[in-house]
């Protein structure tokens, strides 16, 4: 009967959200991925707020803000009687730092350790009043001397201001590649179990009676390629929208992220049609859960050497453009040259047409499979074995 396929979809749709376990799953990867995105924003962002000891001593030193300090880096002094008290006041942790005036110069104290930061303002500071004394002791005026002091110090100029930081990409590669793996192996194993779990009780003998095998199939990819979609799609547009509050100016500086996420989901859906049908077949030719796993790694390998391929190609050059069209990493690389803005319309759009040609193949290879291995208990099945059934 026309539409059966969507009767079973909807069985398969149904039995997921009821697993306590996978809404928990999708929840913490939920919670993993905003905060991946969240996280690095956070915590390299806001001001430093640093409390320093001084003494009567030794405040002209560091009362001075020099050019070129960062808003962020704010310096409060607090005034000591005495340097012992100083010191104190470090111990206790009430401030970061002292500068303290010593018979053989100005010191930076500290307790085990002075922030790298803080110790290049109160530098800076010390050795712009160390020079202005230097020069006023030869006969130079002090204002003249802060006058050359406050010169403002070097630009920077950017000869590839667009170029996009290589790191960067490397995180949103990872993020890709990791993300297609986990959501590929996940439900494209659990396709399996579902398989061979109504296999081994039997349930399968009463469901072909009803449902043609090649509409279970179909309804099997369908039901979980759709919940597969829906999560991803919540796991990009969670980092998206975390990056978007988080971190704007990196969304600026990487125009092509958003483009990028959107490629990636097109890929992952070819990708998915693509090697689920192959774990419903390997779920087809095991008789029981134990041999799930002899029957599986083939397919398991189909999805892992290319995630650990798409390691290997960090940077832009041959392996990485080769990767790129190769069906079964390409959903995992594409994503990674959109975002380094060196690719052309055409590219993704062919990556995608080849990933469209092989699951044709690999649909007409697994149907067959399943078809033939459907019914066959008692023992496991192999590949040459499933394909002869049908001759």
């Amino acid at each position: 009967m026309k539409g059966q396929w969507w009767i079973v979809a909807q069985r398969e749709m149904t039995e997921r959200l009821r697993d306590k376990g996978f809404i928990f799953s999708t929840v913490l990867l939920f919670v993993i991925v905003a905060l991946a995105a969240v996280l690095p924003g956070v915590i390299s962002g806001g001001s430093n707020d640093y409390d320093v000891a001084v003494t009567g001593d030794s405040r002209p030193y560091v009362e001075t803000a020099q050019p070129g300090e960062s808003p962020d880096d704010r310096v409060v002094l607090r005034d000591q009687p005495d340097a012992a008290a100083a010191e104190r006041a470090v111990r206790d942790g009430d401030v970061d730092a002292a500068v303290l005036v010593t018979g053989t110069g100005t010191v930076i104290v500290g307790d085990r350790t002075v922030p790298d930061t803080l110790t290049g303002v109160l530098t800076a500071r010390i050795s712009a009043a160390q020079t202005v004394a230097g020069f006023e002791a030869l006969g130079v005026g002090a204002d003249d001397v802060r006058a050359v002091l406050s010169l403002p110090p070097p630009t920077t100029v950017l000869l590839a201001p667009d170029a996009v930081d290589p790191f960067t990409v490397y995180l949103l590669g990872l993020a890709f590649a990791v993300l297609f793996f986990q959501i590929v192996v996940i439900f494209g194993y659990s396709i399996a179990q579902s398989v061979v779990q109504e296999k081994q009780t039997r349930v399968i003998e009463l469901l072909v009676t009803t449902v043609p095998v090649r509409q279970l199939l179909i309804g099997k990819i369908l039901g979980n390629g759709l919940l597969a979609f829906g999560q991803i799609l919540l796991l990009v547009a969670a980092g998206v929208v975390a990056l978007r509050i988080a971190q704007p100016e990196l969304l600026e500086s990487i125009p092509g992220i958003p483009t990028a996420a959107a490629w990636f989901l097109v890929f992952f859906v070819l990708g998915f049609a693509m090697l689920s049908c192959l774990w419903a077949a390997a779920g087809a030719m095991a008789s029981r859960l134990e041999d799930l796993q002899s029957t599986a790694t083939p397919v398991q390998m189909f999805v892992m050497l290319p995630f650990f391929a798409s390691f290997l190609a960090n940077e832009p050059g041959a392996l990485q453009t080769a990767l790129s069209y190769i069906p079964l990493s390409s959903p995992m690389v594409m994503p990674k040259r959109v975002v380094q803005g060196d690719v052309a319309l055409w590219e993704p759009l062919l990556s995608l047409g080849v990933i469209a040609v092989t699951a044709v193949l690999f649909v007409a290879v697994a149907r067959r499979l399943y078809e033939n291995s459907l019914l066959q208990t008692g023992r496991s099945l192999g590949f040459k074995s499933a394909w002869r059934k049908a001759a």
